[in-house]
């Protein structure tokens, strides 16, 4: 899915993403491209898409992944075992931050670049990254969020409903009265978890989607974390 449209059907109706990846990567040179991975690929094209929409020819980034392009670390992990030897190519492209890196490169981007690993909380604490570089200074940020699941031996230990996706947004401060988002830390004791039962099945990073697309939702308390914390989003009409 890449046009408004779409994404706004697939908020009405949300399901998880099945099927091969389809993905146009054509206007990303060929040395460039074959060092992306799978999940590189994805996060590259909407970041593109979102940037391209941006009077901004740089511009702080934040990029959010539960685990990175584990995949690649598993590799390494495989060929130690074995004795073989390491590539340090391909420990530059496993580490968490070595897709933004790509990135930056790619784009001849020289902004901060900060890369957010929070378990089931990636985009809130994405969010708290992108306030504090809007306070800053920063005109607007960029939010790129993305993550696919476990592979191999790791898969035990993925979230529930873990799927591959990839989205991005840009980020800026409300203007006073006017519309925006509020995000709140919630204390123990006050879980609402998802009360409509919409977002079962769905990835954390896909059901902050979804409230970020749904207009009749003013106010979600998403899953906690971990014990005793969690987050409350709520939607400003001004």
């Amino acid at each position: 899915m890449r046009t408004s449209t779409q994404w706004q059907d697939w908020a009405a109706q949300p399901s998880a993403p099945v099927g091969e990846l389809a993905l146009d990567v054509s206007h990303i040179p060929a040395m460039a491209r074959r060092r992306l991975g799978p999940l590189a690929k994805m996060a590259v094209v909407v970041a593109d898409d979102v940037l391209a929409q941006t009077a901004l020819a740089d511009i702080p980034m934040v990029w959010v992944s539960r685990y990175g392009d584990s995949d690649k670390s598993l590799q390494l992990l495989r060929a130690q075992v074995g004795a073989e030897a390491l590539s340090p190519t391909a420990f530059a492209l496993s580490v968490h931050n070595g897709i933004a890196a790509q990135y930056s490169i790619l784009r001849g981007m020289v902004s901060n670049a900060i890369c957010v690993a929070a378990s089931a909380a990636g985009p809130e604490a994405g969010i708290v990254e992108a306030i504090g570089l809007l306070h800053e200074g920063a005109p607007a940020v960029v939010l790129v969020c993305y993550d696919e699941g476990l592979p191999g031996e790791y898969a035990p230990f993925g979230e529930a409903g873990a799927a591959e996706f990839s989205w991005a947004v840009v980020v800026s401060l409300a203007q006073p009265d006017g519309p925006g988002f509020a995000l709140t830390a919630r204390a123990a004791g006050r879980d609402a978890g998802d009360t409509e039962g919409s977002q079962a099945g769905l990835p954390h990073g896909l059901q902050v989607l979804r409230f970020l697309l749904d207009p009749a939702q003013t106010e979600w308390a998403a899953p906690q974390a971990a014990p005793g914390r969690g987050w409350t989003w709520e939607r400003m009409h001004g």
